[in-house]
């Protein structure tokens, strides 16, 4: 149980009926406080910060307030986050008569609030044998941004104690939870424990016990370039200066001393992807021309590979590059009209001709471009959780990667920490999955993390992103935030020298910012943060 949930125990003990009873039906839990709050946690990892966990004094579940809308961000919706579960627990005033249940919950797939994918119901008359009463475990929908009801009816069964479990899907936000009953308990039967587990297990899964092979992606070491962001008043387009210190591993004077990252991620900053902008066909074919501008983008990088190779004596050297598949949001129907079809994503068919669109559309541009010391490695599924709310994302993945296949290239995932999916990725068709241990962004996670990734990684064939952001250089002075992330990121690479990543295919993610912080340290007149990029490369190369 989370050290972060104020909580009651749950005793045994024989309960008295009301003393004026009632048969009517009623809400019998508005207004009253939650009990206790029970976490299922994986890995002795507690779900997440406190302060992004309602405790047990938030008054948000049963005030009888409702939200007007999805507006997972207004003040009625009450928030859990992370972790597998929770088993929230009401106490009754009095034993009473309970027949129903409703809870309101919020999904938003833009922002990883999910609907919980089972609800149980669990009864005691006296606080020790709990009875499951209700147990949906389908609540999927085609609808990605609504507010969704959940509620049954069951037998009026004798209750002091009722219990809400669910699994949690990263965000959950609920308005209201109400229990239905009254008190008068004549003909109601008594909760005999029946041995229902709490929380349902996840599916057992065949462990495969080793990282996947170095060059199942085409390429070793695979760098993340933000190469649009719509914000920006350049766009975030990269150049040719950005990419060189990638391609090739430089010496202090700018000295090509041998070939480095030799895969590259295009993929589009988050405010693209999260705002309507990015999710109709307008715009993604905005995104998907600003990979092709002249001069920019794959365009620089095939100019910096081409510097590369030449400087190497070998001028046909090749980088791989690598094309993200953007999301499906259904709340638009009206995606756009695709080779003169009018797509709407309320049909799955739509989502995955959308896909297909994007798959070709790139594919045709790259071949018109001629990038002589480039050739295509594959594609990206965008998203960092599978969605087990989205009624067909299973069928639309695995289709996206029998085409991609089909093609003759690579279709792989990049889940954060333990993110829903991870242990059944090679169901959905990826040919590489590879796990965020998502260590560089709290300082509160401790170094174990990296280790812990590491070891379920390994179980589930999977290899380990590396992570650094917010590194800050002024002439050669790094502020105490820089100092702690250069820090952390070694620490990534030490760790994939002991475990046995540095052997996997890499992938590395260093901002979304035009540039790289890793591109940054060839030239930093800082010592910690130029030997931050000497060990990157030692890192790359297996050489660390």
């Amino acid at each position: 149980m989370s050290a972060y949930y104020t909580n009651k125990p749950i005793i045994k003990e024989i309960a008295a009926p009301a003393e004026e009873s009632s048969k009517q039906r009623k809400n019998l839990i508005l207004g009253l406080p939650i009990h206790s709050i029970e976490e299922k946690v994986f890995f002795g990892e507690k779900g997440d910060r406190p302060h992004t966990n309602y405790d047990t004094d938030s008054p948000l579940l049963t005030d009888g307030i409702y939200s007007p809308d999805s507006n997972y961000q207004n003040k009625e919706w009450f928030h859990i986050n992370r972790g597998e579960g929770r088993l929230i627990t009401f106490k009754l005033p009095c034993l009473c008569a309970v027949d129903g249940f409703l809870l309101s919950t919020c999904r938003n797939d833009e922002v990883a609030v999910r609907t919980p994918t089972y609800v149980k119901i669990r009864l005691s008359a006296d606080g020790e044998s709990f009875k499951t009463v209700y147990d949906n475990g389908d609540t999927r929908s085609h609808i990605d941004r609504r507010n969704f009801i959940i509620k049954g009816d069951f037998e009026k069964t004798l209750a002091l104690y009722v219990q809400l479990a669910i699994d949690v899907v990263h965000h959950v936000y609920i308005d209201e939870f109400e229990v239905f009953g009254c008190t008068d308990t004549e003909s109601a039967v008594m909760p005999v424990a029946d041995g229902v587990p709490v929380f349902n297990e996840k599916p057992l899964t065949s462990e495969i016990n080793e990282y996947p092979q170095e060059d199942a992606l085409g390429a070793r070491n695979i760098a993340l370039t933000y190469n649009f962001r719509p914000v920006a008043e350049d766009k975030g387009l990269q150049t040719e200066e950005n990419y060189l210190p990638l391609t090739a591993y430089l010496d202090k004077d700018g000295n090509i001393k041998d070939t480095f990252m030799d895969g590259f991620l295009f993929l589009p900053d988050v405010s693209l992807d999260y705002t309507p902008r990015g999710q109709f066909a307008d715009g993604w074919k905005e995104y998907m021309d600003s990979v092709f501008i002249k001069g920019k983008n794959l365009d620089a990088l095939n100019s910096a590979a081409k510097k590369t190779g030449d400087a190497l004596g070998n001028p046909e050297y090749k980088v791989k590059v690598y094309f993200t598949l953007l999301y499906t949001y259904t709340r638009h129907s009206e995606f756009g009209t695709v080779n003169g079809e009018r797509l709407v994503f309320d049909n799955p068919e739509s989502r995955k001709k959308a896909i297909r669109w994007l798959i070709d559309y790139m594919l045709e541009e790259y071949e018109k471009g001629g990038y002589s010391n480039t050739e295509v490695g594959g594609f990206y599924w965008f998203e960092e959780a599978l969605n087990p709310t989205d009624r067909y994302e299973q069928e639309i993945i695995c289709d996206t990667c029998k085409y991609i296949h089909s093609k003759g290239y690579k279709c792989f995932w990049i889940p954060y920490f333990c993110a829903l999916g991870y242990e059944t990725w090679q169901g959905y068709g990826f040919d590489v999955a590879c796990m965020q241990p998502n260590y560089m962004f709290d300082y509160d996670i401790p170094q174990s993390r990296l280790y812990e990734t590491a070891k379920q990684a390994f179980r589930m064939g999977m290899c380990v992103e590396l992570e650094v952001w917010k590194v800050y250089d002024e002439d050669g002075s790094i502020d105490a935030e820089s100092m702690e992330n250069i820090n952390r990121f070694i620490q990534y690479l030490e760790a994939g020298k002991e475990t046995g990543y540095m052997h996997a295919p890499k992938i590395y993610y260093h901002g979304s910012a035009k540039g790289s912080i890793i591109a940054n340290g060839f030239s930093s007149k800082n010592d910690l943060y130029r030997e931050m990029y000497d060990k990157t490369y030692l890192f790359a190369k297996k050489k660390l």
